[in-house]
């Protein structure tokens, strides 16, 4: 048997459409049975059900109402209404509905009801509180400097986070991921959280600072700055008005030096040792000697140290790792989505080609998915203290990557 209206195979007998849920069957005038649609003849009784048979009744109308209940008929009398427009009454509803929607968004804003979703579903049920799953500490230098690989568009410390909103406004979240403070500064990148200091490139890439505790922002230099990494009281950046040359302004002295007349993209920190991603390869800036090295000789997206090693995204969309002394280097995963990841101290994060965001522990070494894309409109990944900020079709959400939670702290 066919649904007339699905076109789905259904079960000989049905009355309903398992699948749509359309009407099959109606009622013989004169005995009361069931009859396919469209029957000239009542298959129980044998009567003609006449050319109301083969009228259907609107879809979802499982039962018809005549046999639930039969109501005599009244005869009702039209209700004279008055046509004054009572303007006092407009007014006050009017406000109301102001206020109302003022303390929405308040509550929205300062409430600390954003909970967790599963990670590897876009419709499972909100399941547990932000406070009871996210605990917040300074990101480690690991993360650091993954952030900044990414354009560093999240920083945290022991007790605040901040990014940009969906507006490109830069915020403060607490632990619970409730705005505390909306600032006057947009599209800010590279962000480094240095105690009450919070220095980031603007959307001219001018490098700025903004105090925390005074809340003054100030520009600092006024050049086209990317990669901007802190490190010993100096900030070191590409300069992509000098040909992508490595620059470092000393916050002291607040005066800018050429380091290296190369082509320069992210870096790490070792010591006295910058590793740094260059144009055709990985290599090494001596601060005290001065002295470059090539660590890795081919083209890669991305570098970021860890305990001896550069991990990286080749050219062939894999991730791979060299060792800084012994220059071996190695592939650890292949067919990844984007030239792009994300590093903490236990783990790799990566986007595949399935649009899952996998977790790579460093210990076992077996890739674990942790989240589930709504799109292929993937806008970037930060991480802090193991929870993966991603940007999910112009959303942002946090991912708790030990057991595949997630939240939705800004939605476009």
């Amino acid at each position: 048997m066919i649904c007339p209206t699905c076109h789905k195979e259904i079960p000989e007998g049905s009355h309903f459409c398992p699948y749509c849920g359309t009407p099959l069957d109606d009622q013989c005038p004169h005995c009361g049975h069931q009859n396919i649609p469209h029957a000239k003849f009542c298959s129980y009784c044998g009567k003609p059900l006449g050319p109301a048979s083969n009228a259907r009744r609107p879809q979802g109308s499982f039962i018809p109402t005549s046999r639930i209940y039969q109501e005599e008929e009244k005869t009702y009398e039209p209700e004279k209404v008055s046509r004054k427009i009572n303007w006092k009454v407009v007014i006050i509803s009017v406000l109301v509905l102001i206020l109302a929607t003022t303390g929405a968004q308040y509550y929205l804003n300062h409430s600390d009801n954003i909970k967790w979703a599963d990670g590897n579903s876009s419709t499972s049920e909100i399941t547990e509180t932000m406070s009871s799953v996210f605990s917040l500490k300074k990101t480690t230098d690991t993360e650091q400097y993954s952030n900044l690989s990414n354009d560093g568009s999240v920083a945290a410390n022991d007790h605040y986070i901040f990014m940009s909103n969906t507006d490109n406004q830069l915020v403060k979240l607490d632990k619970d991921m409730n705005v505390v403070k909306t600032y006057d500064v947009k599209y800010a990148t590279y962000l480094n959280l240095v105690g009450e200091k919070l220095y980031y490139t603007d959307k001219d890439h001018h490098i700025c600072v903004l105090d925390t505790k005074t809340e003054k922002t100030e520009t600092l230099q006024d050049v086209s700055a990317f990669y901007m990494t802190y490190h010993d009281n100096k900030l070191y950046y590409q300069n992509d008005g000098d040909k992508e040359s490595l620059y470092a302004y000393d916050i002291s002295s607040k005066a800018s030096t050429k380091l290296l007349d190369q082509h320069i993209y992210n870096m790490s920190f070792d010591g006295d040792i910058i590793y740094l991603t260059g144009k055709s390869s990985i290599i090494s800036y001596n601060m005290t000697t001065q002295a470059t090295d090539t660590i890795y000789n081919e083209q890669v997206f991305g570098s970021v140290y860890k305990d001896g090693y550069l991990y990286f995204v080749t050219t062939k969309m894999g991730i791979g790792r060299v060792n800084v002394k012994t220059k071996a280097s190695q592939i650890i995963l292949n067919d990844i989505a984007y030239s792009m990841f994300t590093m903490s101290d236990k783990a790799i994060y990566y986007v595949g080609s399935d649009a899952k965001m996998y977790r790579l522990d460093f210990e076992n070494k077996e890739p674990t998915a942790i989240y589930q894309f709504q799109s292929h409109r993937f806008g970037g990944m930060q991480i802090v203290n193991d929870h993966l900020f991603v940007k999910d079709n112009q959303d942002w959400k946090v991912v708790n990557t030990s057991n595949t939670k997630y939240a939705v702290i800004f939605e476009n």
